[in-house]
């Protein structure tokens, strides 16, 4: 297994969700203790409940400290950096689709390797990914991206039906991950630029 690349790829994850509650806090105009627990909870939220729920102790960020310094000196960077009016939102949604894609080819990952079955293992795929973004959203008082009508609950699910697929025809892992992380993130990217979205009940009454 090649821990190198899958640790590089969780740490990229980490990044990229801290700094998107980082850039949410920024909206809000918070201080930087603000900035760091918004950074902390996309980063380390939806893994913290994945290994609650599979039973794996420690929890990852309490295994390896790493993962909170990486979370905190994103923050601390957001922090120091000014950003265009208007741009903050931008780059919070492209950072958060990415670590949506990494986290959940990760998750699912995590859970195959504990013998969770495909079908947990991508439910909780899609929790890792969905999770921590949610509890950002709420704290921010914004409707978490998950309940809105985006392409964003969806695109963590094919990552994590893509990694399932591909570790059971015999694929390695690294190749595996990076095929789930480039599919999930491929429909995320196309829904934020072509502004998809799936339909809403009540639509075809409208019509």
């Amino acid at each position: 297994m090649d821990l190198s690349f899958v640790y590089l790829l969780e740490m990229t994850g980490t990044a990229a969700f801290a700094v998107s509650g980082a850039l949410a806090a920024s909206r809000k105009n918070m201080d930087i203790f603000g900035f760091c627990v918004l950074a902390l909870m996309p980063a380390v939220g939806g893994g913290t409940i994945r290994d609650i729920i599979i039973d794996r102790v420690p929890v990852f960020w309490i295994a390896d400290n790493r993962y909170i310094a990486v979370a905190i000196i994103a923050a601390l960077v957001v922090f120091f950096t000014s950003y265009k009016p208007g741009s903050r939102r931008q780059i919070l949604i492209w950072m958060d689709a990415l670590g949506l894609a990494l986290f959940a080819a990760l998750g699912t990952e995590i859970c195959l390797q504990h013998d969770t079955g495909p079908l947990v293992a991508v439910m909780l795929g899609v929790t890792t990914a969905v999770t921590g973004g949610m509890i950002r959203d709420i704290i921010c008082n914004e409707i978490p991206l998950i309940l809105s009508r985006e392409i964003y609950a969806t695109a963590a699910f094919i990552a994590a039906v893509c990694y399932v697929l591909a570790d059971n025809i015999g694929l390695t892992e690294s190749l595996s991950l990076g095929i789930a992380v480039i599919a999930g993130f491929a429909i995320r990217a196309l829904a934020i630029i072509y502004n998809w979205s799936l339909p809403s009940f009540g639509m075809h009454k409208r019509k």
